[in-house]
């Protein structure tokens, strides 16, 4: 008996500790990392049954909001999450940049509400606009919220200038979630456009998201390693003039990290910070009259650039008709650059580096005409 007794016990034992390994097993298998790579302002993670998005702050890189989408009705929703109902069938979009990224996803219909139709280019929002099936709402923060109710939108996105969306708690109990989108605030243009991943989990689209950005990813990073082969690194200076103050991009920001990326001298490209860097126009004047290339002058012709300031003449890039704005696309720069950052880097390759002979079309800059 006591020997049968012993394997009884064994075989038990034996089953509790198989049931337990397969648990863990499934457990491990059923919880993921943050599948965001190179954003540093979101997360997303699969957990349980659930989508967990987190946004962090710019600041700190704290999380700041806290979102789930149940991807089994029966998944528990964590503490502290707000719960999203996806896919998401209405959205109002406060920034051109969400329409860009729905657009990759062929969802811009999705779209039922904007901030002002005159920053849109996107041709299937105006039209339904124009027809009075998507409202303008006004500035960020300025918006009534009869104005939100009224338009029944599931989600409205918002680029998060304040700390949170006013009434956001009241829009949430009358059934739209304010979610704050920090994508403009990312330094490196894959973690902008990385931002897609976001739209794709609220549609249902997560696998068309994936699939565009790491097609975009192996563009950018190709025609990255085509530009540090240049012998080449041509000086360049970016910026303009706004009353006494000279905005430049500081050193490691976006559009600094694209200069770096396209193989430039940036002349300020040692400054600290993530934004602006301000100086005056007599600085700006001794540093650069001999640097190369000038873009993002705020002009899109070099009569109205000179009318505006006559002593833009002593650059030698004026001189040499080396000036180039995205000004010329407008809207269509602003919509589409962020979620298009292998087009902005294979801009400035072809036109600061002739060399290499990349034979791409220009999507968005052109030189200033005369």
């Amino acid at each position: 008996m006591s020997f049968k007794r012993n394997i009884l016990i064994l075989f038990g034992l034996l089953l509790v500790v198989s049931c337990t390994h397969e648990n863990v097993k499934s457990s491990k298998q059923d919880i993921k990392k943050n599948e965001i790579q190179y954003a540093e302002n979101l997360e997303i993670i699969h957990e349980r049954g659930n989508v967990l998005i987190h946004i962090k702050s710019p600041e700190n890189h704290q999380i700041e909001k806290k979102y789930c989408i149940q991807n089994k009705t029966n998944s528990i929703i964590p503490s502290g999450y707000i719960l999203l109902k996806s896919p998401v069938r209405s959205i109002i979009a406060l920034s051109s940049t969400h329409i860009g990224m729905l657009s990759k996803l062929k969802s811009e219909n999705l779209v039922t509400g904007i901030s002002n139709h005159l920053y849109v280019h996107n041709p299937l929002v105006l039209n339904k606009y124009r027809k009075g099936k998507v409202v303008e709402m006004g500035e960020e923060g300025t918006i009534p919220v009869e104005s939100i109710v009224a338009s029944k939108a599931d989600v409205l996105i918002y680029s998060g200038f304040g700390k949170s969306f006013p009434h956001e708690d009241q829009l949430e109990r009358l059934g739209t979630i304010c979610l704050v989108n920090y994508d403009w605030r990312e330094v490196h243009p894959l973690g902008n456009a990385e931002w897609i991943k976001l739209f794709g989990v609220l549609i249902g689209k997560e696998k068309q998201a994936n699939l565009y950005f790491n097609k975009i990813k192996k563009e950018y990073l190709k025609l990255k390693k085509i530009a540090s082969k240049s012998k080449i690194k041509p000086t360049l200076f970016s910026g303009n003039l706004v009353g006494d103050i000279w905005y430049s991009p500081a050193g490691e920001s976006y559009n600094s990290i694209l200069f770096k990326d396209a193989k430039t001298d940036y002349m300020y490209s040692s400054s600290k910070g993530t934004g602006s860097v301000e100086h005056s126009f007599e600085e700006i004047l001794k540093d650069n009259i001999k640097t190369e290339f000038w873009f993002n002058p705020g002009f899109s012709s070099m009569s109205q650039m000179l009318k505006a300031q006559s002593k833009y003449v002593h650059f030698e890039s004026v001189k040499n008709n080396k000036v180039y704005s995205y000004n010329f696309s407008g809207n269509e720069f602003w919509e589409k650059s962020a979620i298009e950052p292998q087009h902005v880097l294979s801009d400035l390759i072809q036109i600061l580096h002739p060399e290499l002979k990349l034979k791409n079309k220009l999507h968005f800059y052109r030189k200033l005409n005369k």
